[in-house]
């Protein structure tokens, strides 16, 4: 029977699928849901089961049981309890008790219904997240947070569309609303479902959570935490078993366990402000200030005009560091307090103007005191308005200052022009500046009452308006009182003229502030210096900088202005004492190691940045190169520690160099390596990049100067691999230009060649480029440059340098045939070039020099048309006729040869206008020289030695 029950409800549930799927008509379907006598697809009343085995059809899966005709299925287990039948008809009762509650909140406006006959309606709590936080992975603020996170999610999940119509033209709603129609004359004699909160346990539930409390009122508590559970497994949206559970927990003294619950209990049913300010101060007990901090923002949720626990937020957020949100309350407090409690708004004013000063909201702290005193006039106090004018005097509001005294201060101003409202008077302030001010106020009346501090402030805004008549009387009723009992407001009248220019005012209330005890301090005497020094009293001024500098060292304005008035006074040295005063007596040099510097902390950059200025205009280099390096050496730190710089600087791009470096630094022991460089105090980008990039050049070149060849090549190439200058491709590249410059000086022609070769190919044209590499290229004694000429001559066939370049090449290895196509070259590019005519010359007369050359006497003769070609175009000049004449000399035409020897010694070098290099230009020894060896060899000994003395001897 039960295996036919079993077949019978898997045909039922499959013609429902067909049916839901479309493969049958609502018509096949109703014919065979007929035939079967089935009333029903959906398990109405289900029954609760057993205590351990839950309730069928509640809170379960959402499957479609069939209720069958007599004997179409099985039936629902019963729900078995070893408890006695009290017990049970008193469950019974408080079921029906239920019920009368559901009848009465029915019609209310909140609340969420269902059927009590329908299935379970979609949880709103997710179980996980209530697991977690039961488990102590959540705090209760987390756990709200997701909560409302995953509620809003819901709110704003868009609707399904209408289901497409089936294969066979059945749209599924319609098919479930024609079978409504079909039951609704037996639906019209049955009795309306009554309806209950979504929150609430539902019927079949009920009699167990009655249980639940029953168990719990006799002490059971055990059994009534098992219920409780089995409760909230089934219907975990539910909040009274949460609730029964927090008050089992408390009755058994777990506080902790007790507050979890209550707060889920309070978060599923959260209507009740009352019941989160409890939990809040429980929360507060537990010393979870964040967790009452939430309370409190649930209960303003559904109280949100509730002083006290506004207050009491507030006053927390202030403990966790949070002023602004604090603040936020306040502001609603203050909205909310009834007139009658003016003095508690103007205390909570006076605390929330200071919080909001001290977080660098002055603007706000303004309008919220303006707000007050409007509110509450008769409530301000001088305090109040001594406040106010100070935030008006910080954000330079000083007509505002002027309005706030005349309102609650009785201050009139009167006019020369017969104005005597104070009101009109402050509208004649926002005028244009006509530069009258000066007459235009004629007296400003205080009623004597008024606090000094009031006046002085009041004296402060008039300087500052430039009516520095209205303020004369009451700086005098300041300077009656003693400087020591009042140097405050000294200083702020005394800085207030020095502000608008009105040194002379000033320095009298300054050399008062001075001489007192309590003012003799490092910030008033610099604006006394500043005063003096405006004034033009120069000398005083010194003294005063001085005494700023002796009682605050590290004072670096004061320092520099100290030194800016020595140099101006002709007092080198005291300006440079001025700069140094206060660093370490010994200062390391930028080459020392670790082991051999001071312990002391370095100087202030800025400081030594204007020193190595000083020094440098005073032309003491060495000095300068000391202070410069200091400050080079931190400027280009990583890069200047390291001693393997060249396998840094080689790589192409900055990108690669600054993967090099890194390489560098990660060896072991290759952070420190090499050079040390010494801290220093103050920030290196106080300096700007072009200040650096200038003291980088000085420095460079003063070490060329004194022959310190190995440390500008080192320095250079720092700030090469240096990624302080590597997004300017201008400096990038006169950067590469200075390190060429400082490997030629130091003689590492390898290095000068990797950087030569590179400008070569961009700047083929360029001729000093070409001198630069002749020159790396004859000193290094190296044959690489071999192959990349001839391949730059492919890429260039037109360029005369790199025919010349390797004509040279071959002409020293011996091919001179590959010598003299390259010089052919180079004559076709330029004829009038007397340079090309001149080395074909000298390779025809090298070819006829060799033993084995053929027609020895037309390649000499070739030679000689060349050489007289090349001295047509060069004319008479003593360069001209030595060359020839060597020429004919090594050919050993020796009679020939002193011809033009002869010639050449009797002609003045040429004129390049400068005597110091002219030297360098005149071939006079060589060809005394030359001839004295001729004559030597040929016997007249007396000869060569007369012209030896002549010429050579020095």
């Amino acid at each position: 029977m039960a295996d036919s029950g079993m077949s019978s409800a898997e045909e039922i549930e499959r013609r429902v699928a067909q049916y839901l799927r479309g493969e049958v008509s609502f018509q096949e379907f109703d014919a065979f849901r007929q035939e079967r006598g089935i009333q029903s697809f959906v398990q109405l009343a289900p029954q609760p089961g057993t205590s351990t085995g839950g309730l069928t059809g509640v809170g379960q899966t959402g499957r479609l049981l069939p209720t069958m005709g007599e004997g179409g299925g099985a039936a629902a287990p019963s729900y078995n309890d070893d408890s006695d039948d009290d017990d049970y008809l008193d469950n019974d009762d408080s079921a029906k008790r239920g019920d009368d509650s559901d009848e009465d909140d029915e019609n209310e406006e909140e609340m969420e219904v269902v059927e009590e006959e329908g299935s379970s309606t979609t949880n709103p709590v997710d179980t996980s997240l209530t697991a977690k936080y039961l488990e102590g992975k959540l705090s209760f603020s987390e756990f709200a947070e997701l909560m409302e996170q995953e509620e809003n999610d819901g709110k704003e999940t868009p609707k399904p569309a209408a289901a497409e119509p089936s294969k066979k033209g059945v749209d599924i709603s319609e098919a479930f609303s024609l079978e409504l129609a079909l039951e609704q004359e037996e639906r019209k004699g049955r009795k309306r479902p009554k309806r209950r909160r979504i929150n609430e346990v539902p019927k079949p539930l009920r009699g167990l959570m009655g249980e639940a409390n029953l168990r719990f009122a006799r002490g059971k508590y055990d059994d009534a935490i098992k219920m409780c559970m089995e409760v909230i497994r089934q219907v975990p949206h539910c909040y009274e078993p949460f609730s029964t559970a927090a008050m089992v927990y408390e009755e058994k003294g777990d506080m902790e366990r007790s507050l979890q619950f209550a707060l889920i209990a309070a978060h599923l049913n959260p209507q009740d402000p009352e019941e989160w300010v409890k939990l809040a101060e429980v929360s507060l007990e537990q010393n979870n200030i964040s967790q009452a901090i939430t309370c409190y923002k649930k209960a303003l949720r559904y109280d949100p005009n509730n002083i006290g626990i506004l207050w009491e937020q507030a006053n927390l957020l202030e403990q966790t560091q949070e002023p602004r949100k604090a603040l936020e309350g306040y502001q609603q407090i203050l909205k909310l307090l009834p007139e009658k409690e003016g003095n508690k708004y103007m205390d909570l004013m006076r605390d929330m103007s200071k919080t909001y000063h001290a977080t660098g909201e002055t603007e706000t702290a303004i309008e919220t005191m303006q707000a007050a005193f409007t509110k509450h006039p008769t409530l301000v106090t001088f305090e109040d308005v001594n406040m106010l004018t100070e935030l008006y005097i910080t954000m330079k509001q000083y007509r505002h200052v002027l309005e706030a005294m005349s309102s609650y201060c009785s201050v009139q101003l009167s006019w020369q022009g017969g104005v005597t409202d104070t009101m009109a008077a402050l509208d004649r302030l926002g005028m244009p500046d006509t530069g009258q001010q000066e007459t235009q106020v004629m007296q400003c009346t205080i009623p004597p009452e008024t606090p000094i501090d009031l006046s002085i402030k009041l004296a402060v805004s008039l300087v500052h308006l430039r009516y520095l008549g209205a303020a004369k009387p009451l700086v005098d009723m300041l300077l009656q009182e003693s400087a020591e009992d009042m140097g405050d407001l000294y200083l702020d009248i005394a800085e207030a003229y020095v502000d608008v220019g009105e040194y002379d005012s000033a320095r009298p209330i300054l050399a008062m502030l001075v001489n007192t005890d309590r003012y003799n301090l490092a910030a008033v005497w610099l604006r006394y210096a500043e005063c003096l020094n405006a004034l033009g009293k120069t000398e005083h001024a010194v003294q005063s900088y001085a005494k700023v500098v002796e009682m605050a060292p590290s004072h670096l304005g004061a320092r520099l202005s100290l030194s800016a008035l020595q140099q101006q006074l002709g007092r080198p040295e005291e300006a440079l004492q001025a700069l140094s005063e206060g660093a370490p007596a010994a200062m390391p040099t930028a080459v020392e190691t670790a082991a051999e510097v001071s312990s002391q902390p370095g100087p202030d950059v800025q400081l030594l940045h204007h020193k190595s200025t000083l020094l440098y205009s005073q032309g003491r280099m060495e000095d300068f190169l000391d202070s410069s390096l200091l400050m080079l050496s931190k400027y280009f730190e990583e890069a200047y520690q390291q001693q393997n710089l060249q396998l840094v600087v080689t790589k192409l791009t900055s990108r690669r160099r600054k993967y090099q470096l890194n390489a560098l630094r990660d060896e072991p022991g290759g952070t420190r390596q090499g050079r040390h460089v010494v801290d220093l105090s103050g920030k290196l980008s106080s300096i700007s990049k072009l200040e650096w990039w200038d003291l980088l050049c000085k420095a460079s070149r003063c070490l060329a100067r004194l022959g310190r060849t190995e440390e500008v090549e080192h320095l250079t190439m720092a700030a090469l691999a240096s990624p302080q200058f590597e997004k300017d491709a201008a400096k990038q590249k006169e950067l590469k230009y200075m390190v060429l410059s400082a490997c030629c000086l130091n003689k590492n022609y390898r290095m000068a060649y990797f950087f030569v070769r590179p400008m070569i190919m961009e700047n083929t044209e360029v001729n000093q480029l070409w001198n630069v590499f002749c020159q790396i290229t004859t000193s290094s004694e190296d044959a690489r440059h071999h192959r990349f000429c001839l391949r730059l001559m492919i890429k260039n066939q037109n360029n005369i340098a790199l025919s010349f370049l390797n004509g040279h090449n071959s002409l020293i290895s011996g091919t001179y045939k590959h010598a003299l196509g390259e010089y052919v070259r180079a004559y076709r590019l330029d004829p009038g070039n007397p340079m090309s005519l001149l080395l074909i010359g000298v390779t025809f007369f090298h070819m006829a020099s060799q033993k084995y050359t053929i027609k020895r006497h037309f390649v000499l003769v070739q030679g000689m048309s060349f050489l007289n070609e090349y001295l047509i175009q060069r004319g008479e000049t003593q360069e001209a006729y030595y060359n020839v004449g060597r020429a004919l000399h090594q050919l050993g035409l020796e009679h020939l040869a002193i011809h033009y020897y002869q010639k050449a010694l009797h002609m003045n070098p040429p004129d390049v206008g400068d005597t110091k290099y002219s030297y360098l230009l005149d071939l006079r020894r060589e060809i005394a020289y030359n001839l004295a060896l001729i004559y030597s060899n040929s016997g007249s000994k007396n000869l060569a030695k007369l012209l030896l003395d002549q010429y050579c001897v020095v």
